[in-house]
């Protein structure tokens, strides 16, 4: 490792922390160390591969974010524009119920006239529902700038933000009373797995946000999603910038109130060893609760840590990767993302209380393009919501190594669930040829997630409330990064490391990083 002191220390390696290392390296041209307890760099953009197939696990598609948008023009400048975005097949989503079929196309004015021409006599509720998704989309980016912004600029965004406070915290479930057609309310709310709870938990922001992101349909990365590292990764060594793996973060050193440090542990001919690693700045993309109830010792107390605590309600899953043999597409699968379901209600299927005895009541199915022939599916990965109490017996056994019972039910999960889409799509089941199911532990294990959750903190109206989710800590040097400072997914992790750069720029970063950004932008590539 070169002996040249590191101007920040990255704790994880989610797009959260890359983004903010990219712009910290490649705009004020700082060297930047990000440690990763997990055997690769990525987060939840990483790949892995079994029998010579290939999953993402946890990117499978993203919006529109391109055009000209913010987010595109941040996502090409961290990436060098090395990566090209392919637009997932349509119809963009099936969402499949008893008795009937709905499918999204990645168009906003189809999406509308589709709803319209079906719920005609639902058209002034459909109408005024696309109003109000962009205003709680207003809502959020107003949000999310009063996190960082200077105080002069944050009181007049606040203000606008606030005059869409009711509408964007109230529940998914108390907007959606304003149709009277359960069918529509189901419908709508079909994507409700994206942000991991169910229409009486959710606020009606994120539920506005998802549709909005994705009204214009998904994207994916030729190459799978470990691209956005391999992409990312060059500009930040480039700056003398370093990574290092295997190496698992144990505490935020701080001494008089300020970060000084990071103590680690890895692991060297059988033994662990501690090591400290030292830098004047120090950024945790490891979340907010495990920053500040695991990473900061307890003597230091902050008065929202109790508040966290209550906050950290994590949706967990089980994932089944697939790998595929023959041409799907004859079996009537067009590559589009399907959301199945046993029933209108989404409570139940939030609660997935079957899914234990094989008998799931709802999954999502995301089927990945072939490298090498992207309009054919040689991967797919089916998700099922569930809870960590069915596996945490099994927490403390060696990975690997657990007792028979857990494997057992691993398989009896794996099988349910390949049945379930099965009866969708017959001869599916034929054309699986290996299948290997992670649960929670699996996530807990790779990526330290309390629970081994999806997401972030949990997208309830407390935790918007909570002044402390902001990049600046009461820690002097400490800062955040990642979902809890933003939103949960892939482009509000991302933009997260825009406003924690941002805050590490200077009183007008903001302006500096996006300036430089859109002068990159308009260079020829």
């Amino acid at each position: 490792m070169n002996e040249k002191p590191f101007d920040i220390i990255i704790i994880g390696s989610g797009i959260g922390a890359l983004t903010t290392a990219a712009l910290m390296s490649g705009i004020n041209k700082k060297r930047v160390l990000i440690v990763e307890q997990h055997d690769r760099i990525g987060g939840y953009t990483h790949t892995f591969t079994r029998k010579g197939y290939t999953w993402d696990v946890g990117f499978h598609y993203i919006g529109e974010i391109f055009n000209k948008k913010l987010a595109g023009l941040v996502m090409n400048f961290i990436t060098g524009r090395k990566l090209t975005w392919r637009k997932t097949p349509e119809p963009f989503e099936t969402f499949i119920y008893p008795g009937f079929t709905f499918s999204m196309y990645g168009n906003q004015k189809k999406f509308k006239s589709d709803l319209l021409n079906r719920f005609p006599h639902e058209s002034k509720a459909i109408r005024l529902y696309f109003r109000d998704i962009n205003k709680v989309s207003l809502w959020f980016a107003c949000y999310f700038l009063s996190r960082f912004l200077p105080t002069v600029l944050k009181v007049p965004v606040s203000l606008v933000r606030m005059f869409h406070d009711r509408l964007a915290l109230m529940s998914t479930e108390e907007y959606m009373k304003r149709f009277n057609d359960e069918i529509l309310r189901s419908i709508l709310t079909s994507q409700w797995g994206n942000y991991g709870l169910p229409p009486s938990q959710s606020i009606f922001m994120i539920h506005g946000l998802i549709v909005k992101h994705f009204i214009n349909g998904g994207y994916y990365p030729e190459g799978g999603s470990g691209e956005i590292a391999k992409s990312i990764l060059p500009h930040i060594e480039k700056y003398g910038g370093e990574t290092i793996i295997n190496c698992k973060v144990k505490e935020i050193l701080i001494h008089n109130n300020r970060a000084t440090g990071v103590a680690v542990e890895t692991r060297e001919k059988g033994m662990n060893i501690r090591r400290e690693y030292s830098a004047p700045v120090i950024v945790s993309c490891a979340g907010a609760f495990n920053t500040f109830t695991k990473l900061i010792a307890e003597r230091h107390n902050f008065p929202f840590v109790k508040r966290c605590r209550e906050l950290n309600r994590p949706s967990m899953c089980v994932a089944l990767y697939l790998g595929l043999k023959g041409d799907i597409r004859s079996l009537g699968i067009t590559g589009s993302n399907c959301w199945i379901y046993d029933t209108l209600n989404h409570e139940s299927t939030y609660n997935n209380a079957t899914l234990l005895q094989g008998k799931p009541s709802s999954c999502f199915v995301s089927f990945i393009p072939s490298t090498e022939q992207p309009d054919t599916f040689k991967t797919a990965t089916i998700i099922s919501l569930t809870s960590y109490s069915h596996f945490e017996k099994w927490r403390h056994q060696t990975r690997g190594k657990r007792g028979s019972d857990y494997y057992v039910l691993k398989e009896t999960i794996a099988r349910g669930l390949i049945n379930f889409v099965n009866a969708q799509y017959p001869g599916f089941s034929k054309a699986i040829d290996y299948y290997e199911l992670g649960t929670p532990l699996s996530a807990e294990d790779f990526t330290e997630c309390p629970d081994g959750a999806m997401y972030g903190l949990g997208a309830t109206a407390e935790r918007y409330k909570q002044k402390w989710l902001a990049p600046v800590t009461p820690v002097k040097g400490l800062y955040l990064t990642g979902a809890d400072v933003s939103s949960l997914g892939i482009v509000p992790s991302m933009m997260s490391g825009v406003a924690t750069a941002s805050v590490l720029s200077g009183t007008l970063g903001l302006f500096k990083i996006v300036g430089h950004i859109r002068r990159f932008s308009r260079k020829k590539s």
